[in-house]
């Protein structure tokens, strides 16, 4: 039996889920699962990290995933019974990008809302934010920098406790209207033509409130 048939009713069940938060439905997204790392990486055409199990190429609709089978030895820091979580939060990643009509947008914001959507970091914890650390967060280069020391948690929180006070149409209007190209000044001013805030008093205001 391929391995992508063990998958296929929790793949339906995530793309329905997925597709009743945005209100539209995206066919023919093709989602592929790699028997081992090894695999893995060569078609991806890259070394990986060992926490990298997932992978969304938006523009042309793939999903790479490493088989939960081989977690324990090739992925050592995920639990198999994440999986479900792991593949919505891919899932997420295609219909963002099809929202925002392949923009550039934040790492922070991209990542936040996977993770938020997904339900993959519930019991996510920051012993300390950084100042301004949407600025820290938001480009491929910078996200690296962070990526082992609580990016992901970080952008999962901000971007859940603007779902929670704002609506999550809210975000949906500000990733339409995400500037072409991105840089941090030009994004903030979509923000804060969308929230009448800027990402410095949204991330104060998300901070007072952890207190």
């Amino acid at each position: 039996m391929p391995i992508i048939d063990k998958y296929s009713a929790e793949i339906k069940n995530a793309n329905k889920e997925i597709s009743d938060f945005f209100g539209f439905n995206l066919e023919n997204i093709n989602i592929v699962i790699a028997e081992n790392r090894l695999e893995y990486e060569k078609l991806l055409g890259r070394k990986t990290a060992e926490w990298e199990v997932g992978n969304t190429n938006s523009s042309k609709k793939t999903i790479l995933l490493l088989d939960s089978a081989q977690w324990e030895k090739d992925a050592p820091s995920h639990k198999p019974e994440e999986f479900p979580f792991l593949m919505r939060h891919e899932l997420t990643h295609i219909y963002t990008d099809n929202l925002s009509k392949d923009k550039a947008l934040p790492r922070w914001l991209s990542e936040g809302l996977a993770g938020a959507i997904s339900g993959q970091y519930k019991t996510a914890k920051v012993k300390h934010f950084e100042t301004d650390f949407c600025s820290k967060l938001d480009t491929p280069s910078n996200w690296s920098q962070k990526v082992n020391s609580g990016a992901y948690p970080t952008a999962y929180l901000f971007t859940r406790y603007l779902i929670d006070k704002y609506g999550i149409k809210t975000i949906e209007k500000l990733i339409r209207s995400a500037p072409v190209y991105y840089s941090y000044h030009r994004f903030n001013n979509e923000v804060n033509n969308v929230f009448g805030k800027n990402l410095i008093e949204l991330e104060q205001e998300f901070l007072d409130d952890l207190q």
